[in-house]
């Protein structure tokens, strides 16, 4: 699903954000990211997004190359990702039903499918019933669950998210992964980028290690050494 060949990243200002990056995720796997401030982990999220670019290498999500793609094949590149976020990016006009179907609209869907999708999307991540409410009405926890519900109303084929448990306490944010755990185990790729080592050490899936933009670990639980 997501293919790294020697990607770099270097800024206008000079900073290199990624380098020589390689490494592949299979379909359906969930992965972590990690490292300290400043490793890399927001850049890999951006360029998976195509709000950012290599500079250099190759960087392809299932079979398709990012770095030299039109408009056309971004925007279908798009429909098949899911983003969430650490600061949630709710609407505070729009009830949490117009916010979960905000990919839905823009994609043109009828509005019978999109009342279907998006009361599916809330069940999935415990949320049924609360369509009419406003994200101000909600806790943290329950605002995170509604990003996650608008990244898979669209059914995406992969789904990443940068430090989503970053602003949560312990019990909401194991609750969180949890969510994309089960994501996962529904055949959905799953990259999560997180600085909380003991909940990824928790979860015990497979880590990428990042330091200053390189990759120095690829850690998989079992696999012998």
């Amino acid at each position: 699903m997501i293919q790294f060949d020697k990607v770099s990243k270097r800024y206008p200002n000079g900073h290199e954000g990624l380098s020589q990056l390689s490494f592949e995720v299979a379909r359906g796997e969930m992965v972590f990211v990690t490292g300290h401030s400043g490793a890399g982990k927001s850049t890999l999220i951006k360029l998976l997004a195509v709000l950012e670019t290599p500079t250099r290498g190759e960087l392809k999500v299932a079979g398709t190359a990012l770095a030299r793609a039109g408009a056309r094949t971004i925007a279908r590149h798009r429909q098949r990702l899911g983003v969430v976020f650490q600061d949630y990016r709710l609407l505070r006009d729009r009830s949490i039903f117009d916010n979960v179907a905000l990919p839905l609209t823009i994609g043109g869907h009828a509005r019978e499918e999109i009342g279907r999708r998006v009361r599916a999307a809330l069940h999935q991540v415990g949320l049924q019933g609360r369509e009419q409410h406003y994200p101000e009405t909600l806790s943290g926890g329950e605002q995170q669950r509604v990003g996650i519900a608008r990244a898979v109303v669209h059914r995406p084929d992969l789904i990443v998210a940068d430090e989503p448990t970053g602003n949560l306490d312990p019990q909401l944010a194991t609750e969180i992964m949890q969510l994309f755990v089960n994501l996962a185990q529904t055949g959905t790729t799953v990259l999560v980028a997180s600085h909380d080592l003991h909940l990824i050490q928790r979860m015990k899936r497979r880590v990428l290690v990042l330091d200053r933009g390189i990759l120095i670990d690829d850690y998989r639980p079992g696999a012998s050494a």
